[in-house]
């Protein structure tokens, strides 16, 4: 299982994006969202996976674990109780992404708002930190292209 977090999500092309990864790993893919972000049933977001699937236009969207928190402080206490260790993403980390062991980890990867990443206050809330690799001509990448990095890696290390 590999579980994905997103401070004030509000972009409704990232989030239709986000959706269309998690339902093309069925099963394996769980979505925490926090703070003033938008809901996955929001018309834009549900019209534009609809758009990509004849499958959802015909039958509506599948249901999907996807849990909402006022803050991402309280997710953080939900999931550390709960034994899930936390993974924030920053382009400014030292660890690279790659670099973890996702098969063995129970954790969640956390990724901050579209337009300023983790606040170094949350970021302190991260058992760890770490970067996607990318070139120096990038300073971020947006959460439409991170996401599937992450989740179909952490699909191929636990498959």
């Amino acid at each position: 299982m590999i579980r994905i977090v997103f401070d004030c999500l509000r972009a409704p092309y990232d989030f239709a994006n986000i959706l269309q990864v998690a339902l093309s790993v069925s099963g394996f893919c769980e979505i925490h969202v926090t703070g003033n972000s938008l809901h996955h049933d929001h018309p834009k977001i549900v019209g534009k996976v609809g758009s990509w699937s004849s499958k959802i236009r015909k039958n509506g969207m599948p249901r999907l674990p996807i849990y909402y928190y006022d803050s991402l402080e309280e997710c953080v206490t939900k999931l550390r109780k709960n034994g899930i260790r936390l993974i924030g993403t920053s382009p400014d980390a030292q660890k690279s992404f790659y670099d973890l062991d996702l098969s063995r980890e129970d954790c969640a990867i956390v990724f901050g708002t579209e337009s300023s990443g983790l606040s170094r206050y949350k970021a302190s809330l991260m058992d760890k930190m770490v970067r996607i690799p990318m070139s120096k001509e990038l300073d971020f990448m947006t959460l439409s292209v991170v996401v599937p990095i992450v989740v179909y890696e952490a699909f191929r290390q636990q498959n």
